[in-house]
C-alpha cells in the first residue's frame, strides 16, 4: 500500500490531500495518515501548504488561517538526476 501512495502522488503535480488520497486508495483517513506519516518522516513525502509551497515547515502552522480553510497537500520528494547528482559530487 505505502509503493500505491508514492505511485499515486508522484502522477499528480499539484499533491493531493488526506481526503483526495484516502478516496483514490479506498483506504480510512487514519490508516493513511499513518503512512504519510513514515513517508514523510523518511523523507520521500513532502508536505505542503495550499499555495503549493512548503508553508507548513515555517513555525506558524497552527495559527495560519489559509492552512485552516485549504489544509495540507502531500508530494512526492523530487529526485536528482544524473546530471545534478555529477553537479553536486564535482
Amino acid at each position: 500500500m505505502l509503493t500505491q501512495l508514492v505511485d499515486l502522488l508522484a502522477s499528480k503535480e499539484n499533491g493531493l490531500s488526506l481526503s483526495e488520497i484516502s478516496r483514490a486508495l479506498n483506504a480510512q483517513p487514519s490508516a493513511v495518515l499513518s503512512m504519510i506519516q513514515l513517508l514523510v518522516k523518511k523523507g520521500k513525502l513532502l508536505e505542503i501548504g495550499p499555495d503549493n509551497k512548503c508553508c507548513t515547515t515555517c513555525g506558524f502552522e497552527s495559527s495560519c488561517s489559509l492552512l485552516a480553510t485549504r489544509g495540507k497537500r502531500y508530494v512526492v520528494v523530487p529526485t536528482k538526476t544524473a546530471e545534478e547528482e555529477y553537479a553536486a559530487s564535482s
